[in-house]
């Protein structure tokens, strides 16, 4: 992928700061304002994702002067940051944009939306409007989960808890299909794309892959497009219907796992966990339930852990700790499942004897009505 260069030029006291060769570049300038009288605003990039920004992208700094800073420089085109002002504030992420942009910060509001005024921002406006009924459908699942959660807890009834799950699934499906319906009548916008790009985070979908080919060829072919489309290309390789990658992986005793380890059980569900995951824990219990429930019927659980090499006895001490009795993996740093953007843990694929994926991101309620369903 072509790497596109950014160059931010700071105020005198700040030296010229270069990034790569200087083509297709735009001027921008950002007029702030603080309420603060003095100290330094730093422009940082919102997450470490080398596709996202050149090579050797570092935060900068403007000095703050009466309540106002100011950047001028040069960029390609529209780059995703936040504003941090030592430890007092910083934003949530915000658009930089080609021209001018006016940029408002209260710090008494820490982690919120800095006001800006930029094309991109103002498109955000018309994004969250396209996407109201959305929020609305949203709210009214949270109160009902949290009228449900008052009566009963953490531990719902099996039928209320899975009926819950299939009304928070019911949710995801109409935000894609809101999201696909906004970029078809606005493919080019920018806001759109990133919060796609953001979305694959948890997994790929058709509709998901339909969205980005409505997208302009000017924003696909941009840099965050083609970080969205690689994306989209990665976790596509574990979607459902896709014959399960041979993973790079090896057990307790070093030993990597066999390609045909699949063949000798109906359905087989991969749990992708690592030792200090809170969420992978609390689902263990759950897990050999069902795993003592349906392992006679074919049913089996391989476990893959993404822990860091200074974990690695953590992951073993865990896999004790908490009795896990079916065969674990070790992915070690994550570097097998990143390839397939697994990025939100736990992640879950069930397999059937051919290897085939035939579900993803079942709960544990929603992985025993389909094993009810299909054993």
């Amino acid at each position: 992928m072509k790497k596109i260069a950014v160059a931010l030029i700071f105020a005198s006291s700040f030296p010229l700061f270069t990034l790569g060769q200087t083509k297709n570049l735009k001027n921008f300038t950002i007029s702030g304002e603080v309420n603060l009288d003095t100290g330094t605003v730093q422009i940082i990039p919102n997450e470490l994702n080398t596709a996202l920004y050149p090579t050797g992208f570092k935060p900068v700094t403007a000095k703050i002067n009466k309540g106002k800073f100011k950047f001028n420089g040069q960029i390609d085109g529209p780059v995703w940051m936040y504003f941090k002002i030592g430890d007092k504030y910083q934003s949530a992420g915000t658009a930089i944009s080609t021209g001018a942009q006016q940029i408002s910060i209260d710090t008494a509001l820490n982690y919120g939306d800095p006001i800006n005024d930029n094309l991109v921002m103002k498109d955000a406006k018309s994004y969250d409007k396209a996407f109201k009924s959305v929020e609305d459908q949203r709210k009214q699942y949270r109160l009902h989960y949290d009228s449900l959660f008052n009566i009963y807890g953490r531990k719902f009834p099996e039928e209320l808890e899975l009926k819950s799950m299939q009304e928070l699934k019911a949710t995801y499906f109409v935000h894609d299909a809101t999201l696909f319906s906004f970029v078809k009548e606005n493919p080019n916008s920018y806001y759109a794309l990133y919060k796609l790009y953001a979305l694959l985070n948890f997994g790929y979908n058709a509709t998901l892959g339909n969205t980005f080919e409505r997208f302009s060829p000017l924003l696909k072919t941009s840099r965050l497009g083609q970080a969205t489309l690689q994306r989209i290309l990665s976790s596509k390789q574990i979607a459902i219907g896709e014959t399960i990658p041979n993973f790079n992986i090896v057990d307790l005793k070093g030993k990597k796992i066999a390609s045909n380890h699949y063949d000798s059980n109906k359905l087989t569900l991969i749990d992708m966990w690592y030792s200090h995951c809170m969420p992978c824990i609390a689902q263990f219990e759950d897990l050999k339930a069902i795993r003592n429930a349906f392992h006679d019927k074919g049913f089996e659980i391989i476990g893959i852990s993404t822990d860091k090499t200074k974990y690695v006895e953590d992951w073993k001490l865990a896999i004790d700790k908490y009795k896990l009795t079916w065969p674990q993996y070790l992915d070690l740093n994550g570097i097998e499942t990143s390839k397939y953007g697994v990025h939100i843990f736990p992640t879950s694929l069930l397999v059937n004897q051919q290897g085939k994926i035939v579900a993803t991101g079942l709960s544990t309620v929603e992985l025993k009505e389909f094993l009810k369903n299909n054993l």
